[in-house]
């Protein structure tokens, strides 16, 4: 059993590609081989990378191996898979398209092919309906009579105007300066007239 005194400084693991990785593609149709180094020595992994080809549809093959620089034992192969990706089906209104793959270096230091994606890109115009409708505006207010004229029917006339003839004033409206306030005098009933017999 060990001390709980004894103790040791922290560390941390990191995984190291003791060998180089690249990778190798041909077009079908063409004798032309690219060759690219994905996962350099010292790198670290799990590590993954992602080629993308702009207006290609597919349709090569792909070897993944070890570089011309790997230091192999003898008889340890360089070719690590092969693979063969078709072609993708491209849509009438495609106006862009492109593939990418990604190749990743997984945790147990051993290279492959993830996964090919085919992206297709195009422009959608979207119609909304608008409903037509009569707008209503704002309502006019009522013109008040010009200067001289009789206010029109079922209007009130203007300050220090008589009401027409015939028309009692308003009760909310007060007495002019200098004059007094009627008041109408109660209207006593008249005693009953006596009955003779």
């Amino acid at each position: 059993m060990l001390s709980p005194n004894f103790q040791v400084a922290n560390f941390q693991v990191e995984e190291h590609n003791l060998e180089p990785i690249a990778i190798s593609y041909k077009f079908k149709g063409t004798e032309k081989v690219v060759t690219k180094e994905l996962f350099k020595v010292g790198s670290s992994f799990p590590s993954t990378k992602t080629i993308t080809f702009d207006n290609k549809t597919g349709d090569l093959d792909l070897i993944v191996h070890y570089s011309d620089k790997a230091t192999l034992s003898e008889g340890v192969p360089t070719q690590i898979a092969q693979y063969d990706i078709g072609t993708g089906t491209k849509m009438d209104k495609t106006e862009k398209c492109s593939f990418a793959m990604r190749v990743s270096n997984n945790i147990h230091n051993v290279a492959c092919l993830d996964e090919v994606e085919f992206i297709q890109e195009w422009t959608e115009e979207e119609k909304i309906p608008i409903k037509s409708g009569g707008t209503t505006g704002p309502k006019k207010a009522p013109e008040a009579p010009k200067e001289g004229e009789a206010p029109k029917d079922g209007e009130a006339p203007k300050d220090g105007e008589a009401p027409k003839e015939g028309e009692a004033p308003k009760e909310d409206e007060a007495p002019k300066e200098g004059e007094e306030a009627k008041a109408e005098a109660p209207t006593v009933p008249e005693p009953p007239k006596p009955v003779e017999q």
